[in-house]
């Protein structure tokens, strides 16, 4: 992965910017399938929550969240929020040695996975206003079926329009800036899985 997507150049003000599909970057095949098996097999472990939800309507969704760093407003013994964010990290080797790979000049704000069982929605939103943050987001499941839903849309700004859809695909990784709206839409009652997604959340500013 490059360490400076060009699309942060000189961004234009919230109500100016105009998206297009370009602004979402799709990798696919991102670990290898010793990797991605064992990633799987960790975010299916033990440690979840329920309640997140991805707008603050008293309609939204309430899914299922593991929190793995970051977050916090003051960090504690002085550290700024991003060194204290990598430490907390290093509890999780295979999640902190995924985040060594996809770093790149990055530096860390937040790391979570969520997991939406099966009549889950998503609200569109956006991940961040600022222009130096994006959104790193892994696909970790060793099978999908396009039956089962769960694709995550990206809209223009005023969400009148979409610009793409991205497949749930096992093993893909989607970068985009957390100014773009988004979604993840429902589950399938088909679907067998707790969709799982993986987020980085990184700020290009040093």
């Amino acid at each position: 992965m490059s360490a400076t997507p060009t699309a942060i150049q000189g961004q234009p003000s919230a109500s100016q910017r105009q998206y297009s599909a370009a602004d979402v970057e799709v990798i696919d095949n991102y670990l290898n399938k010793v990797e991605q098996e064992q990633m799987y097999e960790f975010l299916q472990g033990p440690g979840w929550g329920y309640g997140a939800r991805s707008h603050m309507g008293n309609d939204a969704s309430r899914y299922w969240y593991k929190h793995f760093a970051g977050f916090w407003e003051v960090p504690t013994a002085g550290l700024d929020r991003h060194t204290q964010a990598e430490q907390e990290l290093r509890q999780y080797p295979l999640v902190e040695a995924m985040w060594q790979k996809v770093r790149g000049q990055s530096r860390l704000l937040r790391c979570y996975a969520n997991g939406y069982p099966s009549g889950a929605e998503g609200g569109v939103h956006k991940d961040s206003m600022g222009p130096e943050h994006y959104t790193l987001l892994y696909y970790p499941h060793l099978r999908w079926h396009p039956d089962w839903a769960g694709e995550t849309l990206f809209f223009n700004e005023d969400g009148d329009d979409l610009l793409c859809a991205v497949y749930p695909k096992p093993n893909r990784l989607v970068r985009f800036p957390g100014w773009i709206p988004h979604v993840a839409r429902g589950i399938s009652r088909l679907c067998p899985l707790l969709r799982i997604t993986l987020m980085f959340k990184v700020s290009l500013a040093n």
